[in-house]
């Protein structure tokens, strides 16, 4: 099994190496709130898949949301639902507009609203979806594999390109014998 961030970006070098079951073993690491898994960064799971569920065509996005809530237990539901719901009222929108309900949003809705609703939502207000992704991570999985492999792949670059920010340049060689003020210098 994966033991590291490092594992986890080096497995994105080749497609091949990262079947479904490691592929769910890292989102679960990434959302995992375990000592031993400080290293996979939450934020960089949420905004990654956030990211790369905003690229998705909006079919391809609503299929796949649609799925995974119909797929979800009742409380799973409510718990996608309840995520949405806050994230856009916070934002101040007018829920009963999302929804379609004059004001208020239903006890339950079908998977076809929730689908609506949260594509509604990753197109006019994207950090949305971050916020639902960071409080229901297995949406990600449940949203299907090509969903989560995308999904990662973003994570695994982004996490690639802030290493790279965050590595100091590498200093040019001083030529022998200059040293002091000069040497600094030049």
């Amino acid at each position: 099994m994966p033991a590291t961030v490092d594992d986890f970006i080096q497995r994105f070098g080749n497609p091949e190496s990262m079947d479904d079951q490691s592929a769910s073993h890292y989102l679960d690491r990434f959302a995992s709130n375990a000592p031993q898994d400080q290293e996979f960064d939450t934020h960089a799971l949420s905004s990654g898949a956030s990211e790369y569920l905003g690229r998705l065509p909006d079919p391809q996005f609503q299929q796949a949301a649609q799925s995974a809530y119909a797929n979800a237990t009742p409380a799973q539901q409510q718990g996608l639902l309840g995520s949405l719901t806050r994230a856009l009222q916070s934002r101040g929108i007018d829920l009963g507009r999302v929804f379609g309900q004059g004001g208020q949003v239903p006890a339950q809705v079908s998977p076809n609203q929730y689908a609506q609703a949260a594509s509604y939502a990753r197109q006019q207000h994207p950090d949305v979806m971050k916020d639902v992704v960071s409080e229901q991570p297995w949406l990600i999985k449940a949203m299907g594999h090509p969903i989560l492999m995308g999904a990662l792949g973003m994570v695994a670059g982004h996490m690639m390109k802030n290493r790279l920010q965050s590595s100091p340049a590498p200093q040019a060689a001083q030529p022998s014998g200059v040293g002091g003020l000069l040497g600094k210098l030049f």
